[in-house]
């Protein structure tokens, strides 16, 4: 097996597989350092770390953390702790500086005797049979010495370049929304609870603040480009432009400095709608990213990647499809609850219990539903159907007639 990137997916990919005795070839053209987008983890991937052996590892370098914090429009704070409503899952998780971890699982990789080729993997369609990728003539000879042939199965996990689908012009889904993501670390920026990630309500788009070391916070910035389209086109600009003009950032970098460049992050939302074909498959981001927000890209790319190393080791077709239909369920599931977000139901509904809110469903349920909106936190919600129906039913019920909700991100 070639896999086409080393990202979290790839090399937990990679990992997994070697591990179960398989020869693997990992194509790793270098992971960029300093900052990467998606540096807070869910407690649905700790289980993860534990299977691959790195969370002491991990633990020394991370941050734990022990929950969320929203911010809402008007300042009201909304917390969750993961150990109140954890269920089966650890009650924790760890906010990582992103180049640190990547290597983590790097190494991970190659202790667990995969192959890892320092360079870029060259992709084309296959003359014979255009529904097929092959590896160009110099990746093929470079992944054949090490796997004594022709690779049976190709993984693209190249993240969102989305190599592989370009190539095959594959079919894919959009979200509602265009917005872009800039991002940075500062110093001196507080926090409402320590070690949570927070996300806030700007006038326009929202921001996360996470932890990721002593006094040193990564503050992101989610806004349609409109939003920033008067501070020229430098990443950093615009985002030291939006940190002056809107007046809750403008706020929480009083007292702080920016001690990084700022990085800008696109193509938010988009799904492939196919994750598998002959000889090969998407993993990760390769195969679709939803949304910054609820920390979810990184347990979609890692959980993938076991799923789809359960799919290799089946080695059939049946087992192919199975794995391609759980994480269409899976992304479609993640993106309906970033609806719930973007449109401020989620809030709507966990205000529903409150007394003065007279509504019949709110009072009867609010607080199972509460317990099971905070899963969406730790990653368990979107993999256990009860959690998810009982969230639409809710949604749909209980706020019937609502209107468009004050929470809403604009």
């Amino acid at each position: 097996m070639a896999i086409v990137g080393d990202g979290p997916a790839g090399t937990t990919l990679a990992a997994l597989l070697a591990r179960k005795g398989m020869r693997v070839a990992l194509f790793a053209r270098g992971r960029p350092t300093g900052l990467v987008v998606g540096e807070s983890l869910v407690p649905a991937v700790t289980p993860i770390l534990r299977e691959l052996g790195i969370e002491d590892e991990v633990r020394s370098y991370g941050v734990v953390k022990p929950g969320a914090t929203f911010v809402q429009r008007d300042r009201e704070i909304v917390a969750f702790r993961f150990a109140d409503t954890a269920g089966r899952l650890p009650g924790y998780a760890y906010n990582v500086p992103r180049d640190r971890f990547d290597a983590t699982l790097l190494e991970a990789c190659r202790r667990s005797g995969a192959d890892i080729l320092p360079e870029r993997a060259q992709l084309e369609v296959d003359p014979v049979a255009p529904a097929r990728v092959r590896l160009a003539e110099a990746s093929l000879n470079a992944a054949r010495d090490l796997l004594g042939g022709t690779p049976d199965v190709i993984v693209d996990a190249s993240g969102r370049a989305n190599t592989l689908a370009r190539l095959l012009d594959l079919p894919f889904d959009v979200g509602d929304r265009n917005d872009f993501a800039l991002f940075a670390h500062c110093e001196g920026v507080p926090l409402d609870n320590a070690g949570h990630v927070h996300m806030d309500h700007l006038e326009t788009g929202w921001c996360w603040r996470i932890p990721v070391g002593e006094n040193r916070v990564s503050l992101g910035i989610v806004v349609h480009p409109d939003a920033v389209s008067g501070f020229g086109r430098d990443a950093t600009a615009q985002f030291d432009g939006i940190l002056q003009a809107d007046p809750h950032l403008k706020q929480l970098t009083a007292s702080g400095r920016r001690v990084t460049p700022a990085l800008r992050y696109g193509n938010y939302q988009r799904t492939n709608l196919r994750g598998v074909g002959p000889g090969w498959a998407l993993v990760g981001d390769a195969f679709g990213f939803v949304d910054p927000i609820f920390s979810s890209g990184l347990f979609l790319a890692m959980d993938g990647a076991r799923a789809l190393a359960d799919a290799v080791c089946a080695g059939t077709q049946r087992a192919y499809r199975r794995y391609e239909d759980r994480e269409l369920r899976h992304y479609a599931a993640w993106r309906r609850l970033v609806s719930y977000y973007y449109d401020g139901r989620i809030f709507e509904l966990i205000r529903l219990g409150h007394p003065q809110r007279a509504n019949w469903i709110g009072r009867l349920v609010n607080p199972h539903v509460t317990r099971h909106v905070s899963r969406i936190l730790t990653g368990e919600s979107t993999t256990a159907p009860y959690s998810r129906w009982l969230l639409g039913f809710t949604i749909t019920h209980g706020l019937r007639g609502a209107g468009e909700s004050e929470l809403r991100i604009r």
